[in-house]
C-alpha cells in the first residue's frame, strides 16, 4: 500500500537531530506520567503478549517495554521509516513496519493485538483524520484488549519562572510563535480521544491528566526539548519561505536568548492526556 502525506516530517522534519529530541521527550513525559503503561492495562496484558506501537518513531516505547515483556511480540509502525533505528539495535522481541494509519489497515492485523498505544500523534495529524485513525486502530485490537493513547495539550502550553530573577520573554515569545503556526493540529486530540474511543465501541474508558512539569528534577530538560522542538519547526518554516518568517541570523539570536532564559530558571508546563480503554469480549 502507498504511503500518503507525511505531515510530521514538513512540521517537525525526520533526522538524527529530531530522534534524540524524540528519545528525550519520551523519558521526559514517560517521568512526568509515572508509568510506561497505566496500572489497569497492564494488569490485563498477559507475558507473552502482542502490542503494536503506532506512530512508533524512534521505537522508543517498545524498547522501554521490552525489558519488562521479553517474551512479548513487539511490533513498532509508522508512516516513514526515517526515525526507525538500526535494526541491530532493536531488542531481540521488537520489529518495525511501515503502516499509514490513516487508511484502513489491512485484514492481516485485525484482532491481532493485546494493547494497541499511540504516543503524540497530533503534529502528524489534520483534525478531521482522528475519528477514523481511532476506529482503524480499534480493528487491530482482540476483544478484551486494551488501546492507550497519550497526547499532550500544547494549546496550553506555558513558559513560567522558577525563581524571582528568571526571564521568560524570548522562551515564551517563540512558544507562542510555534503554537500559533500549529494550532491547527495541537487543538485537537488530547480533548476528543476519549469520546472518539467510546465512538469506535471502546468500553471503560478513562482518562488521566498530568502536569509535564510534575517531576521538579525534569524542568530544565523538558524546556530545553521543547525549544529545540520550536526551533526546527521555525527553522523548515524559515527554509520553505512562508510569511513571517524568520531569518537565520534572527533565529540563532532568538535561540540563544531562549536558551539563556531557561539558564535563568524559566520553565515550561503543559498538561499530557492519558487515555485508555478496552474492546469488549462480546460486541
Amino acid at each position: 500500500m502507498a504511503q500518503g502525506r507525511d505531515t510530521y516530517a514538513e512540521n517537525m522534519g525526520r533526522n538524527s537531530t529530531e530522534a534524540q529530541r524524540l528519545d528525550e521527550q519520551f523519558d521526559l513525559i514517560t517521568e512526568n506520567v509515572g508509568y510506561l503503561l497505566h496500572p489497569s492495562v497492564q494488569a490485563k496484558l498477559p507475558p507473552n503478549a502482542h502490542v503494536a506501537d503506532v506512530g512508533t518513531g524512534t521505537a522508543a516505547f517498545l524498547c522501554s517495554l521490552s525489558h519488562y515483556y521479553p517474551n512479548a511480540e513487539l511490533h513498532g509502525y509508522d508512516i516513514s521509516t526515517s526515525l526507525f533505528p538500526p535494526t541491530s539495535t532493536l531488542p531481540r522481541n521488537v520489529t518495525l513496519r511501515l503502516l499509514d494509519a490513516r487508511q484502513p489497515v489491512p485484514s492481516t492485523l485485525w484482532n491481532k493485538y493485546d494493547l494497541v498505544h499511540v504516543r503524540l500523534l497530533s503534529a502528524g495529524l489534520e483534525p478531521a483524520e482522528w475519528s477514523s485513525i481511532i476506529q482503524n486502530l480499534t480493528r487491530m485490537l482482540k476483544p478484551g484488549s486494551a488501546m492507550q493513547w497519550e497526547e499532550c495539550d500544547f494549546t496550553a502550553v506555558r513558559h513560567l519562572p522558577g525563581s524571582p530573577t528568571a526571564t521568560i520573554d524570548t522562551a515564551s515569545y517563540m512558544g507562542q510563535r510555534f503554537l500559533a503556526g500549529m494550532m491547527h493540529h495541537f487543538q485537537n486530540g488530547w480533548n476528543t480521544l476519549a469520546a472518539e474511543m467510546r465512538g469506535a465501541g471502546l468500553r471503560e474508558v478513562h482518562t488521566e491528566v498530568v502536569a509535564a512539569d510534575r517531576v521538579y528534577a525534569t524542568r530544565a530538560r523538558l524546556t530545553a526539548n521543547g525549544i529545540v522542538a520550536i526551533f526546527a519547526w521555525v527553522r523548515l518554516a524559515s527554509a520553505r519561505g512562508d510569511d513571517d518568517s524568520l531569518s537565520m541570523q534572527q533565529l540563532e539570536q532568538l535561540e540563544r536568548m531562549a536558551y539563556a532564559d531557561i539558564k535563568s530558571g524559566c520553565y515550561v508546563t503543559f498538561d499530557i492526556h492519558v487515555v485508555w480503554g478496552f474492546r469488549p469480549v462480546f460486541s
